[in-house]
This record gives structure tokens, C-alpha cells and sequence, in this order.
């Protein structure tokens, strides 16, 4: 009876043992099919070596299957390759397996987001404006704060404001002294000159304005704006010229709501001009 019971013992496999043959075989499959898979991409590329290869391993497994079968060592090495055989076949099929459920997940989210693609194409923004148009705010700060460029489109925008039609920002180079033209209602053509300057503004820019803005721009009002207002002999110039000046006092109020006529003092009705 205690042979038979130490027999059963021996024949009996222990839970943690299982464990350790079955992580072994998994270990031993996923270095076989590494083994395989570099030695199947080194051959790709040599077709002539692989050929050599596939054919020298080919004879020799018939030699050596045909030798063991008439010596006596046949039986030994079969019982030994047994479980060899068993723990690769259990590791490529779970790296297969693996590699299986990899690819499936992955097809399956390819089939979802395609499926939840949106059905019309995305509108493309609009291309940005020449310049940033900000809030009506046309404080003394707002002025001070813009660029040159933003400093005759608020111009701009305070004819549109004050009821101007046709008002374009015609300032850059060759603009021969006209920032900003407009027709009040009455047709007369107004021309603006806008000098966001640090300093007053001289006499000499009050002379090359008056040079071009009736000749050339056939202004009717001939408007010089200056954030910083305008030297003496400057002011007395434009009045002797009859050029109308907005100096920082004026652009204050005509920034407040005042209409750019009433900042001037110019008639608005059918008139003749200040």
C-alpha cells in the first residue's frame, strides 16, 4: 500500500508546477516564432540562400528521420521531442492568438471611426481682415493706443458713423497725402489726412497737404487729423488755405459722437463752405 501511495505522489502534478511548465512553453513558443519570423525576413531577402537552406534542412531531417528509424535510438528521441514539440506548439499558438486579437481590435476601431466620420466636410475659415476691427471705442486712449494703420480706419469708420457714403481707406505709399476719402450728401468730396504723430504737426506737412488735396483728390473739405494737435505757423497755414484741421481737442469730441461738420463748424445744409 505505501508503494502504491508514494507511485500516485510521484504521478501527481502540483498546481504551481503547472504553472511554471505552462509559462515556460508560452516563453519558449514566443522565442521559436521570433527565431522564425527574423530567420524568414533575413531569407526574403536572399532567395538564392534561402533556397540552400530550405533544401539542406530538408535532407537533413530525411537523413536523420531515416537513420533513427533502423538503430534503436528512434523511440528514445521521439519520447524526448514529445514535450519539446508540446511546450512550442503552446507558445506559438498564444503568441497567434495574441497577435489575433490585436489585429481584430484594431480593424474594429479602423470600422468605428469610419462609421462616426463626420458626413460633410468642415466649412474653411474665412482669411483675416486687413486690420482687426475692434469696438467702437474711440477715446483719446483708443487713438493713442492704435497703430497707424488702425488710426485712419477709426477715421474711416467715424465718416461711416457721422452718415459719409463711399468712404475708402486709400493711405500707403503713392497716396500723395490722402488717408481716407468719402462724399457727404450733398456730393462734396471729403479728404482726410491722418497724422498720428508724437509730436504737433509742422507747417511743412500742413504745405504738402494743401499741394495735392484739392489739385489732385478734388477735396472739397480738406481735412487734416492729428492726434497731437498742430504747431502755430501749421494752424495759421491751414487757415490761411483754407484746409479744416481736427487737433487732439476736436478728436476728442468727434470721437465722442459729435458729427465730424459740427466739430468743424462746417455748414451742412446747401451752403457754401466754411
Amino acid at each position: 500500500m505505501a508503494s502504491d501511495e508514494e507511485s500516485a505522489q510521484r504521478g501527481r502534478v502540483s498546481p504551481s508546477a503547472a504553472d511554471e511548465s505552462g509559462g515556460l512553453a508560452i516563453l519558449g513558443g514566443f522565442v521559436a516564432l521570433g527565431v522564425v519570423l527574423q530567420t524568414a525576413a533575413w531569407l526574403w531577402g536572399h532567395p538564392l540562400t534561402a533556397l540552400a537552406v530550405l533544401a539542406g534542412a530538408a535532407a537533413v531531417l530525411f537523413g536523420v528521420r531515416a537513420a533513427l528509424r533502423h538503430t534503436a535510438l528512434g523511440p528514445p528521441v521521439r519520447r524526448f521531442l514529445q514535450p519539446v514539440r508540446a511546450q512550442l506548439h503552446a507558445g506559438v499558438s498564444a503568441r497567434l492568438a495574441h497577435v489575433r486579437t490585436t489585429v481584430t481590435t484594431r480593424f474594429t476601431e479602423s470600422i468605428e471611426q469610419w462609421a462616426q466620420r463626420p458626413l460633410q466636410q468642415a466649412v474653411p475659415a474665412e482669411p483675416a481682415a486687413s486690420y482687426v476691427r475692434r469696438p467702437m471705442d474711440y477715446t483719446l486712449e483708443a487713438f493713442e493706443a492704435a497703430t497707424p494703420l488702425r488710426f485712419e480706419e477709426m477715421c474711416r469708420e467715424l465718416l461711416e458713423r457721422d452718415g459719409f457714403t463711399d468712404v475708402q481707406r486709400v493711405g500707403g505709399a503713392g497716396d500723395l497725402g490722402a488717408d481716407v476719402v468719402a462724399d457727404d450728401w450733398m456730393g462734396r468730396r471729403v479728404v482726410l489726412q491722418c497724422k498720428r504723430y508724437a509730436a504737433p504737426v509742422t507747417s511743412e506737412s500742413v504745405q504738402k497737404f494743401n499741394g495735392t488735396a484739392r489739385p489732385v483728390h478734388g477735396a472739397a473739405v480738406p481735412v487734416i487729423v492729428a492726434l497731437n494737435g498742430f504747431t502755430a505757423p501749421a494752424a495759421a497755414l491751414a487757415t490761411q488755405q483754407r484746409l479744416h484741421l481736427v487737433d487732439r481737442e476736436r478728436l476728442a469730441r468727434w470721437g465722442s459722437g459729435q458729427h465730424l461738420y459740427e466739430v468743424l463748424d462746417i455748414d451742412r445744409g446747401p451752403g457754401r463752405l466754411a
